[in-house]
């Protein structure tokens, strides 16, 4: 029992406790309501402020909230003081979305270059500013004209997981592609990225619009790093098709070796075969028919000979 004995608890020193607990947190609220961002674009004022409004937001007066919004609003000059603003609008819902909306279509409007526009698509997209979102994404797209903006366009937002917008800048790219190396460099470009679609599309149609056996082969040494085992027999057996001296099928067949593909392998490992078969016939054919001309022509010249000795003995004879 004695080991179990607690002394009385005095009720004053309860309240005293309570009342120094209460202190400090009230306290704590202070320090936390002057707290000031030294990193923000924001002055100590307009922060002082924003926590105002963001607390009234908390408890969904939106009616309160908006007014000090869209005043700071308007000394807002350039992005990195609307996406400040913007951060206190994040945590609180409907009370805020007309206010948050205003201020990502303000940071819209002072966008100047890819990065600012992509800071915009991504913090307007996070605030579920969807509208905004488009606009930012659209006028990326439309600023870049270039095969160079473009590539640089996409590798940003790749960057920045913003896999969409670089997918659009790629497909606009596809459309200024006009060679063949640009075809290649444009569908090594999409391997790299992740985008098959677009690599798949520009390879197929690299091997539609060629119409040389040699072209293709070559074409295949460049795209064989991308391992696209159908478009490589697609390619294969159109160089088949084209293929049109012992040197086409030659490359086929070594090309089909490769590559595993046993029966074009077959098929020009014989039309080689042939072809050369018909070549040796037709060069023997060519050399005889040449003999046989240069053996008449040599009749020819010996009779006329044979002739013209005769008629001039005659004439000395007098016949």
């Amino acid at each position: 029992m004695s080991g179990n004995f607690q002394p009385p608890v005095d009720a004053r020193s309860l309240r005293s406790v309570a009342l120094a607990v209460l202190c400090a947190g009230l306290l704590s609220q202070a320090a936390f309501a002057d707290r000031v961002d030294p990193n923000s674009p924001l002055t100590k004022n307009q922060q002082s402020q924003l926590r105002k409004a963001a607390s009234y937001a908390k408890k969904g007066r939106g009616d309160k909230a908006s007014p000090i919004f869209n005043e700071i609003l308007t000394t807002c000059t350039d992005l990195p003081k609307c996406i400040a603003v913007a951060g206190y609008t994040e945590q609180y819902g409907h009370s805020t979305v007309d206010a948050r909306r205003a201020i990502m279509q303000r940071a819209l409007e002072l966008s100047r270059t890819y990065d600012d526009y992509i800071l915009v698509a991504m913090k307007s997209r996070q605030y579920e500013c969807f509208d905004v979102t488009r606009s930012a994404i659209q006028q990326l797209v439309s600023v870049a004209n270039t095969p160079e903006q473009l590539s640089d366009l996409a590798r940003k937002a790749h960057e920045v997981s913003m896999t969409d917008v670089a997918h659009l800048a790629m497909e606009k790219k596809y459309t200024v592609v006009k060679t063949v190396p640009g075809a290649l460099e444009f569908a090594n470009e999409c391997h790299l990225l992740g985008f098959t679609d677009l690599e798949r599309k520009c390879v197929k149609d690299l091997i539609d619009d060629e119409g040389n056996c040699s072209q293709l082969c070559m074409i295949l040494r460049k795209i064989e790093p991308f391992k696209l085992k159908d478009l490589n027999r697609y390619l294969l057996k159109k160089a088949l098709d084209q293929a049109s001296s012992v040197e086409d099928f030659s490359n086929i067949w070594e090309a089909a070796r490769r590559h595993n593909q046993k029966d074009i392998f077959d098929v020009a490992a014989f039309r080689g075969k042939k072809m050369q078969l018909m070549q040796r016939i037709q060069g023997d054919r060519a050399q005889h028919q040449q003999r046989v001309e240069e053996w008449k022509q040599g009749q020819d010249s010996a009779q006329n000979q044979v002739q013209k000795e005769l008629g001039g003995g005659g004439m000395n004879n007098g016949f």
